[in-house]
């Protein structure tokens, strides 16, 4: 198991102005014994001139087995667009494929493996570089590393891991004639190797509303998972499950989840993904701090397909009906609803409703409720 910690020093041609960078690893090739990972990166917010590039690619040494040299190195790492870019000879990098992890530094990522190994690159001349290369809205592949993945159960090499630039040891980007951009790391714990994995993450984030937080996140393919879970926690160790929510099973097109939390303050999330046989996959951790106001309803998931989740907070218990009418103006489907203080949570059937809008509203004068919504087949 292995992951990376990637860190860009970037300068903007504006007046050292902060942009944001997204940033990801992934799996460009495996055979029986090695496996190709690539680090790429896109500006999310305007153009950025970036002039060097810093990670460590932390790794659990038992999962790749050892080399002749008793160690466990990685095998190769085609770095020749950043030399070319950059004027980069061998004396202006560096490397080292056997530094110990000091656990005080290096914190465990979202997924839950430990490392205990890891290997640094960088280069040492990023002061006064010959070049600059334009990062863009469209991803653009720095390097690849290929790995030993000699292991013979699936997957293969284990999982990578691209870690945030603020949890790293030593990589902060302290020169002041650069600034520090924020990076956002979307890719998660990626498997690498031979054989099906349960699930590949692109992204996750959350988005504060008057309901408090709403976590996206989004797979581009999908082998026997069951079900996602959402996790909140507080201090990053301890987490407790907010919902789950059935997964696609398998799939090779991309799909897209959400899921709320009505907790509201400052919290961490995670996605945990468990596939048919209990084995799980997490993405990286998020980080949210929103508030959370009077609420009327919300729904979940948009768009729906044969169910439809109804969470209605309410500051007074009350009865009243939540009904689903067609855009002919008839009611469809209704629910008789007692409403207690706090959150309240529905279920709709929408099994034999056709693709369209719908609008969902409680038929009590003291709780307006009206949203709109579309089924998909």
């Amino acid at each position: 198991m292995k992951r990376i910690l990637f860190s860009l020093l970037l300068l903007n041609t504006s007046g050292l102005i902060a942009q944001s960078v997204e940033v990801q690893i992934f799996q460009n090739t495996a055979t029986a014994t090695t496996a190709q990972v690539g680090i790429r990166a896109r500006a999310t917010a305007g153009n950025v001139d970036y002039i060097g590039v810093t990670f460590y690619l932390m790794y659990q040494s038992v999962n790749a087995q050892p080399q002749s040299t008793g160690m466990n190195t990685v095998v190769g790492v085609d770095d020749s667009k950043l030399v070319t870019t950059f004027n980069w000879g061998t004396s202006t990098r560096f490397t080292n494929p056997a530094q110990v992890i000091n656990p005080a530094f290096d914190p465990t990522p979202a997924g839950g493996q430990t490392y205990d190994m890891r290997y640094v690159y960088g280069n040492s001349d990023e002061s006064t570089p010959a070049n600059t290369q334009t990062l863009t809205a469209n991803w653009d592949t720095l390097m690849y590393i290929t790995l030993n993945t000699l292991q013979s159960t699936m997957p293969t090499g284990g999982y990578v891991y691209l870690q945030q630039t603020s949890e790293a040891m030593g990589t902060a980007l302290t020169d002041p004639a650069f600034a520090n951009i924020p990076i956002s790391v979307t890719s998660g714990e990626v498997p690498i190797g031979l054989g099906t994995v349960p699930v590949l993450f692109t992204k996750i984030g959350a988005d504060c509303n008057s309901n408090g937080t709403t976590v996206t996140w989004s797979t581009t393919s999908e082998s026997n998972t069951n079900y996602f879970e959402l996790q909140r926690s507080t201090n990053g160790t301890d987490w407790a499950s907010v919902s789950t929510i059935k997964a696609a099973g398998n799939s090779s097109a991309g799909h897209t989840y959400q899921l709320p939390d009505f907790s509201g303050g400052a919290s961490l999330y995670r996605i945990k993904e468990v596939d048919l046989d209990g084995q799980p996959v997490y993405t990286s951790i998020i980080r949210t701090n929103c508030k959370v106001k009077a609420v009327d309803m919300v729904i979940y998931p948009v768009p729906a397909r044969d169910l439809l989740n109804v969470v209605v907070r309410s500051a007074k218990s009350l009865k009243t009906q939540l009904l689903i009418i067609d855009g002919a103006g008839k009611v469809v489907r209704k629910i008789d609803a007692i409403l207690l203080n706090g959150s309240n949570t529905f279920q709709f059937n929408l099994n034999g409703l056709a693709s369209g809008q719908y609008i969902i509203r409680s038929n009590a004068p003291d709780a307006q409720l009206n949203k709109t919504f579309n089924i998909i087949r």
